[in-house]
């Protein structure tokens, strides 16, 4: 029996489904594969079309906060979102745009020395130091200060800093508050608590103690990072995508925490196909079909069950973080719970190990599907390595 994991609809089904059968056909020709599809009756669905989602269901901005932001908004709000990924991207772009060598008399002073020693003692000005005492980060903007000076990027930046003038400073001001975001949410591991009036404070005294104006700072993006905003399409806000991608997206997270909240349902349709099959049964269960699964065979006894076969399943971290539902960590496996397989690939997110949290238990199996992730959680079924570990651990009826 096949138990399909998130957010599966029929089509989805039927064609793994027929992918099993054709597989065990040709290995295990007695055994008969029965589906459960539990994804039509019980998957999640957008029950009022939508209207919880903050804009109106064409993808059009609702007509109140930032959903009608100016363009320039938007702009900014996207140039940070990639700064936020990569903090240097756009002193790259801006010295990359320039000659390949800088011509100058050898008495004279290297470009950018100047603005390099400006730089170099930018913690020293109270108001600087206020702004980032806020947020806990002024050790963090002195190493931010050594990273982009001693980047490539930033090397290559002052060499060309005469012809660039005042968008190296703003670029400057840019990569090293973006350092320092990358480096604080990664020591708190959460999100820094910065908004973007006070992430633009901080832009704007950098620009004017390096001696640029502070004029349009943060609502201007220069040139060369607007340019590459708009080539990437980060420039359209996500809010007036936000109903698109909930729609897209809501089966696969929404089963997970209709599960979560309300998994009986699904359980008992397991349970039911479970007894309308004929003679043992062995239940294939994929992601979070392997989680509802485990929770079944751990609340009740159900005697034609053979063998449990998990694959990608999320039931041993769940139990690690004692958020499985029906068994708390803890609690070893009750003797309801059959002989268990479990199969995973290491490049697949979303399968886990379960020898280490349920050991003697379970069974682990690794096969490589040889494709990233999120490819990974759905490679197993076309892997022939997958079906050897079915026609061996399959039992002989």
């Amino acid at each position: 029996m096949f138990i399909h994991g998130t957010g599966v609809r029929e089509a989805a089904y039927a064609t793994v489904l027929c992918r099993i059968r054709e597989e065990l056909s040709r290995l295990r020709p007695a055994v008969r594969v029965v589906p459960c599809f539990w994804g039509g009756e019980h998957g999640s669905v957008l029950n009022a079309s939508g209207a919880s989602i903050p804009s109106d269901y064409t993808g059009r901005a609702i007509e109140a906060g930032y959903g009608m932001a100016s363009e320039i908004e938007n702009d900014r709000v996207a140039l940070w979102g990639l700064l936020e990924k990569d903090p240097l991207f756009e002193l790259r772009l801006l010295a990359t745009a320039m000659p390949d060598s800088v011509e100058r008399p050898p008495w004279s002073e290297p470009p950018g020395q100047l603005l390099a020693d400006q730089v170099g003692v930018l913690a020293q000005n109270e108001t600087l130091a206020r702004l980032l005492r806020e947020t806990s980060s002024q050790e963090a903007f002195e190493a931010a200060v050594l990273t982009v000076l001693d980047s490539a990027a930033g090397m290559a930046l002052l060499v060309h800093e005469p012809m660039l003038g005042s968008e190296t400073r703003l670029a400057l001001a840019r990569a090293l508050v973006a350092t320092v975001l990358v480096s604080r949410d990664a020591e708190l591991a959460m999100p820094l608590l910065l908004d973007g009036v006070h992430r633009d404070k901080l832009v704007a005294q950098i620009v004017a103690q390096l001696g640029g104006s502070d004029r349009g700072v943060g609502a201007i993006v220069s040139r060369v990072g607007l340019k590459l905003a708009l080539r990437l399409g980060a420039t359209r806000p996500i809010e007036r995508r936000r109903a698109a991608i909930i729609e897209a997206v809501s089966p696969l997270a929404g089963d997970v925490m209709l599960y979560l909240a309300r998994g009986q349902g699904i359980r008992d349709f397991i349970a039911r196909e479970i007894a309308a099959a004929e003679g043992p049964v062995v239940c294939l269960a994929h992601s979070l079909g392997g989680v509802a699964a485990v929770d079944l065979f751990v609340s009740r006894h159900l005697p034609s069950i053979r063998l449990l076969i998990t694959v990608a399943s999320q039931a041993p971290y769940l139990y690690e973080i004692n958020a499985l539902p029906t068994l708390e960590f803890g609690q070893a496996l009750p003797p309801s719970v059959p002989q268990w397989i479990n199969i995973y690939d290491r490049r697949d997110l979303l399968g886990y190990a379960g020898e280490g949290v349920f050991p003697g238990r379970v069974e682990d199996r690794v096969v490589d599907n040889r494709v990233p992730f999120p490819r990974s959680h759905s490679a197993y079924f076309g892997n022939d390595d997958f079906y050897a570990i079915l026609n061996e651990v399959l039992p002989w009826l």
